[in-house]
């Protein structure tokens, strides 16, 4: 069966249409006026019982080339079911056609009437083609046709348009992207669904918002750009990447962003279409292999620079080396002349005091002074040479015993001055036993030389340890300093006082710092809130990796 023509049977005018279209069937296939009539009668009368049923319903024309017959026919479909005898004008059509076939289908009934063309050969597709494009390109018989034609192709066109949005919305509801259409003032006015499941927000909430909780707020000030209509159609089609929030777990995730735009006949921009593509993944790929590479790079300069820092340490290794045995030999020999000079002083201020004049005196005096003064850089220097990693054996260490030691050695001092050194329980730590006594004995010797001339020095030792550190701390009640001498204070050969004042070369606090450094702790100060100054020692205990 091969559909040729449809009519929308509505009212009476088209029981005029169906009968013009079956007469030009009946001519087109080539029948008698008297059998283009009897076939169009009988179209007729199945049109006007559509009718009388009072439902809008459609009639086909049609060719069947059913051997051995070749018929013209005609059926109609109603929305009710029928009986055959329920219509007059029914029984009439039956009885002018070759066949007649009544099927009930539900609540649906179908009549098909078959006129067979008297000895016509079976018609073959080109001509069915042909009598299609007859029917299609057929003037109007009235204004009533024009108009019902223009309206049906209208519908037909309207039926096109739905269907393709609905396969428009299927295809972009099964692809997995985000799909808007945007109108000229970047308002959305079509999403598919994976846009509200992604976002969580709806069309209208998008467009009031302007996107602001989704794009990323780092990539929202050219993504609002694509919202403007101020961009001219020569920089279309768009690509960009932006973090889109997801409204499941509220992460950012990136996506690459095209637009394109839809023109009108006049060619210019009605809307655009935008896909957002997720590429997260590519990103994390994208900034994994950036991150290689970089470290790769980063791995090959630390190769280099270890390189550099072995040949540097070997050098420095050496040098150190060569000024220890330099400082040790120079320290020795210098100190030869140095007692010659003061024995000679001293034995001629004893010897010949009474042949020199006041000023010969004075000068000779002068002379043995500087060279004492000599003679105690040369081995404070001596003893800082001394100090050096290679010779440090770590043991455990009671600091009780040598702050004890220290206090012995430094008797005098205090008895000199009448001094009081407090010791409070001191803890075990690991570390070399002569370069802690120095450290005591050099820190406790500050606190007594920088004493208060009408003040007795009074030293406090303690300690507390945390976490496997051990602070010890020397307060005393002497002169003190100011902050900003802190820095300073623990560089080799500097003074913050004159010699006139207080004897000394600024060795003894480089050596303290150099003895904490190779005891991979730290030293610092700072003024005593009772006056005086505090030293604070830090240490690790190292006792738990014994």
């Amino acid at each position: 069966m091969h559909e040729l023509h449809r009519i929308t049977l509505e009212n009476e005018f088209d029981l005029i249409l169906a009968h013009k279209r079956s007469m030009k069937l009946g001519e087109l296939a080539g029948l008698t006026l008297s059998a283009q009539t009897t076939f169009a009668t009988a179209v007729s009368e199945l049109a006007r019982w559509a009718l009388e049923k009072g439902k809008i319903s459609c009639m086909v024309l049609f060719v069947d080339n059913a051997p051995p017959n070749t018929y013209l026919g005609a059926s109609v479909n109603n929305r009710e079911p029928a009986a055959e005898d329920n219509f007059a004008g029914l029984e009439y059509a039956k009885k002018l056609v070759s066949k007649y076939q009544l099927s009930n289908r539900g609540k649906e009934a179908t009549i098909e009437l078959f006129y067979a063309i008297p000895g016509a050969p079976k018609i073959d597709i080109q001509k069915i083609n042909d009598w299609r494009m007859t029917f299609r390109n057929e003037k109007p018989i009235s204004p009533y046709d024009e108009l019902k034609r223009k309206n049906e192709q209208l519908q037909e066109l309207s039926e096109k348009i739905r269907k393709s949005e609905q396969q428009y919305r299927i295809l972009t509801n099964t692809l997995p992207q985000l799909i808007v259409t945007l109108d000229s003032s970047g308002n959305i006015t079509y999403a598919n669904e994976w846009l509200e499941a992604f976002t969580g927000k709806t069309v209208e909430e998008l467009n009031r918002d302007a996107w602001r909780d989704v794009v990323h707020p780092d990539d929202y000030l050219v993504f609002s750009i694509l919202l403007s209509n101020n961009l001219p159609s020569a920089v279309f089609p768009i690509k960009m990447q932006c973090r889109l929030r997801n409204s499941m777990d509220g992460e950012y995730v990136w996506h690459l962003v095209s637009v394109i735009p839809l023109k009108n006949e006049s060619q210019e921009i009605s809307s655009w279409i935008g896909y957002m593509v997720d590429i997260h993944a590519q990103k994390i790929i994208e900034q994994t292999l950036q991150d290689n590479k970089a470290l790769k790079e980063t791995q090959q300069l630390l190769v280099e620079k270890h390189r550099e820092l072995e040949t540097t340490i070997l050098q420095l290794n050496r040098s150190n080396h060569e000024l220890q045995q330099f400082a040790y030999i120079a320290s020795h020999d210098l100190q030869e002349p140095v007692r010659k000079v003061l024995y000679y002083a001293d034995y001629v201020l004893t010897q010949y005091k009474d042949n020199l004049d006041e000023k010969g005196a004075m000068y000779l005096a002068n002379i043995h002074a500087a060279s004492a003064r000599m003679r105690t850089l040369i081995q404070d220097l001596l003893r800082f040479s001394q100090v050096s990693s290679g010779e440090i054996k770590f043991d455990v260490v009671n600091l009780n015993a040598i702050a004890k030691g220290a206090v012995q050695s430094l008797q005098m001092n205090l008895e000199e001055k009448n001094g009081v050194v407090n010791i409070r329980n001191l803890p075990e730590i690991m570390g070399e036993k002569s370069l802690l006594q120095q450290l005591f004995e050099n820190i406790i010797g500050n606190a007594i030389k920088y004493s208060r001339e009408d003040t007795p020095p009074v030293i406090d030792v303690y300690a507390k340890e945390e976490d496997g550190t051990v602070e010890i701390y020397f307060d005393d009640n002497g002169i003190g300093f100011e902050n900003k001498y802190v820095p300073k204070m623990f560089e080799l050969f500097q003074r913050l006082h004159s010699r006139k004042d207080y004897q000394g070369n600024g060795i003894g606090l480089a050596i303290c710092k150099k003895i904490t450094d190779l005891h991979h702790g730290s030293i610092t100060a700072q003024p005593n809130e009772h006056h005086g100054a505090r030293f604070i020692v830090t240490i690790p205990s190292g006792l738990n990796n014994k």
